[in-house]
């Protein structure tokens, strides 16, 4: 299995795999069509020799006495050795068969080797000679081929080499009329040719492959990285968004589901925007509000001071204690009022909070949505791809059965050559059943012609079925990506929605001290107003309001501690929002 380091780009790693996949295919393909090619040769080599031999086999009248006198060392007849010469040229031409020739079946020991006679050949052999009777040594090749030969096989013989060249033959047994070989029958083709063809088709094909694979590995690449763009786009900017910057946003080019999700994300960075803001303008008034709650704070503590010192002067301290307490109420009313504001800010921004919370989650769950409809098509893509190469398999069997069919047509037409032959021997009496044989030749050479067509056709099929099935597993690559990409824009939507919750969390404990110093101005007014009432009673009272004093200044310190504590908080509030940009 291939890998790539992390940091490699996806768009890279895929492409660089893709082109080995492409390489290989093209590879196998060349390799195929060469093999194809070099049996289709063979296979031409051996229909055009059983062809051949059914001509030759027709004049084994003429080679039996040929061979008897070569056997007896005498010379034969020259009219049937030209006749058969003359065959046999008729058999050959210079671009495929080199040399036709009838070789006797009897062989014998010459030099330590096993020697046959070439009774009769071509006038012009593939060794440049037209010399009859001439001995023939065998090679382990042709002593093989022989003894097949012998046994009633027709042989085509591994390709071999020699001073001229390089060489194929067909040999064949013709037999009497008694079914005893009499001689045996052979064509030399020149493989050198052959090879030479084959060679120029392969680099050709090489050629041509090369060529797709570049241009279609730059068509790949391409698409590739328009695919990925828009997801590398977004978990880019919401990286930028979790570390703070909420002044982006996302430009929306499709309506699919990463269009919906980059719709989503700039809603959630606009929420996020907005409750930063109201965070922030809501923690400077807190904070002025706390330290004029200090100074409130300050300002009661000195009148409840004052108070105490004038009650302990009896009578002449009660006036201006009344006085103190009634500056304390008023300034009483404006902190219970500045908190007030406080609380109502408070809860509207935690109800803003809450919001943006629900956007977030609902982020995120597009996104989870998203991740599985791109897995399904992952799914999908591998799927279809079973499904092409079943078909590709199906494609291979027909072919398979058409080479059937081919075979048969062409034994059908060598029996209806056979039958011409035959009724032209008769003559006369013959000529019916000749055409016969020849509408049957023709029918055979159509059934031939059709299932070639039939098969090219399924090669292009199959052809097209690999392409197909090379394009879907590129498909599934690229939904692998995609999906990649998606979970760690997740991850992005995830930290976003954390950050969210814990600002939720600092707004709910602001508007629980809000509501403890709500609490706190309560009682203090509540204090102020028993102090002015026991300063309007009497001065016998001053104890009991010295007592009330010393319960106000307690009261009043506390609301001094709240203050600086609300302070604290609202430091700490503004010092968690100010790492997001707004503008």
């Amino acid at each position: 299995m291939l890998t790539f380091p992390k940091r490699k780009s996806l768009v890279l790693s895929t492409t660089l795999t893709l082109s080995l996949l492409f390489l290989c295919v093209i590879a196998v393909m060349v390799w195929t069509l060469y093999n194809e090619q070099k049996n289709a040769a063979f296979n031409d080599f051996r229909d055009v020799g059983e062809k051949l031999r059914a001509q030759a086999q027709v004049s084994s009248p003429l080679i039996d006495p040929i061979a008897e006198a070569y056997a007896n060392k005498k010379t034969p007849a020259a009219d049937d050795v030209t006749k058969l010469q003359n065959l046999l040229s008729a058999m050959t031409d210079p671009d495929q068969i080199t040399n036709a020739y009838y070789m006797s079946t009897n062989k014998f020991e010459k030099d330590g080797e096993q020697n046959l006679i070439t009774m009769i050949q071509s006038s012009q052999s593939s060794a440049g000679s037209n010399d009859n009777g001439t001995d023939y040594p065998l090679d382990d090749v042709f002593l093989d081929s022989y003894n097949r030969v012998m046994a009633g096989e027709s042989v085509l013989t591994e390709p071999y080499s020699d001073d001229i060249g390089t060489w194929i033959s067909y040999l064949a047994p013709i037999k009497d009329e008694d079914g005893q070989i009499v001689a045996m029958f052979g064509l030399d083709f020149d493989y050198g040719k052959v090879k030479h063809n084959l060679s120029s088709l392969l680099w050709k094909a090489i050629g041509i492959g090369g060529f797709a694979a570049v241009l279609a590995i730059g068509i790949l690449f391409f698409l590739i990285r328009m695919a990925i763009r828009p997801l590398r786009l977004l978990a880019a900017t919401a990286q930028e968004a979790a570390k703070g910057n909420l002044t982006i946003t996302l430009p929306i080019t499709s309506s699919n589901e990463i269009g919906q999700a980059a719709s989503s994300f700039n809603e959630m960075i606009q929420s996020l925007r907005e409750l930063t803001g109201s965070i922030k303008k809501t923690s400077y008034e807190v904070t002025e509000s706390s330290l004029h709650l200090k100074e409130i704070s300050d300002q009661t503590a000195n009148a409840t001071q004052e108070i105490t010192v004038a009650i302990q002067s009896v009578a002449s301290g009660t006036e201006l204690q009344l006085r103190s307490s009634q500056e304390s109420g008023r300034a009483m009313t404006e902190m219970a009022i500045g908190i007030q504001r406080i609380t109502e800010s408070s809860a509207a921004v935690s109800d803003l909070s809450f919001h943006t919370t629900e956007q977030a989650v609902e982020g995120e769950q597009a996104i989870s949505r998203t991740l599985q409809q791109m897995k399904t098509m992952e799914l999908g893509v591998f799927t279809a791809v079973d499904t092409m190469q079943e078909l590709q398999v199906s494609s291979g069997k027909i072919g398979e059965i058409l080479g059937l069919i081919a075979d048969v047509a062409n034994q059908t037409n060598l029996l209806a050559l056979n039958a011409s032959i035959e009724a032209a021997r008769a003559g006369e009496h013959g000529r019916g059943f000749a055409v016969v044989a020849l509408e049957i030749r023709k029918l055979a050479e159509r059934s031939k012609t059709s299932s070639d067509d039939v098969r090219e056709i399924l090669q292009a099929i199959e052809t097209q079925t690999s392409e197909a099935a090379s394009k879907l597993i590129i498909s599934a690559e690229e939904a692998r990506a995609v999906t990649e990409l998606t979970e760690a824009t997740g991850v992005s939507f995830r930290t976003i929605l954390s950050s969210v919750k814990q600002v939720s969390e600092l707004i709910q404990e602001v508007s629980a001290a809000c509501q403890q110093m709500s609490a706190s101005s309560q009682q203090i007014a509540a204090t102020l107003e028993e102090q002015t009432r026991i300063a309007d009673t009497s001065s016998s009272h001053s104890h009991h309001v010295a007592a009330a004093s010393e319960e106000q200044l307690a009261s009043v310190e506390e609301v001094a501690r709240a203050s600086e504590q609300l302070r604290s908080m609202a430091s700490k509030l503004s010092e968690a929002v100010s790492k997001f940009e707004l503008e």
